[in-house]
């Protein structure tokens, strides 16, 4: 694996990681608009625009990550046949480490939040909108470590789609 294909690689990871959080902020902006009144009425378009400004950012960074690897690494051609690892392996591993990161991150949440309850009933509510993102968050970490293979071959046929196989260079899988 070039160089270059682990910068990319790196980019389509940082920008699911822009997706999911732009995802958990704006669930969170919206479920708190909907149990309160409005306080905060006049912050809350600002809050949604910068949860969908994480949301792009990570489309872009998704989308963009061929162009922004032959930026960050230059002089290298994209083929390098030498090194033992392939790019499914990384991209497996990427992918479980981000996993493994999302529900390590969700889990100090939702122990603050069940551990805030006290029995009134607004108190189950707060605990419910307040774990909703964190909930969120840890099943797609826990879908995505344990589904990283589906994921890696989920990519590779977006990557060959529609493009037709030439008869010498088909893959032996």
């Amino acid at each position: 694996m070039s160089k270059r294909e682990i910068a990319s690689l790196a980019c389509k990871v940082l920008g699911i990681f822009f997706i999911i959080q732009g995802t958990n902020v704006l669930s969170n902006i919206l479920l708190y608009s909907m149990a309160t009144p409005d306080p905060i009425a006049n912050e809350r378009p600002l809050n949604i625009i910068f949860s969908l400004f994480y949301i792009f950012v990570g489309v872009l960074l998704w989308f963009l990550s061929d162009k922004m690897s032959a930026i960050m690494v230059t002089g290298e051609s994209n083929s390098n046949k030498g090194s033992g690892i392939e790019a499914g392996d990384i991209q497996r591993v990427a992918f479980s480490v981000l996993g493994l990161y999302f529900m390590g991150n969700s889990l100090p949440r939702l122990v603050t939040n069940l551990s805030t309850l006290s029995g009134s009933p607004n108190s189950i509510t707060r605990i419910i909108l307040g774990s909703v993102g964190g909930i969120t968050e840890f099943i797609i970490g826990l879908g995505i470590f344990f589904g990283s293979q589906g994921l890696v071959n989920f990519l590779n046929i977006l990557r060959t789609a529609g493009l037709k196989k030439e008869n010498g260079s088909e893959d032996k899988e």
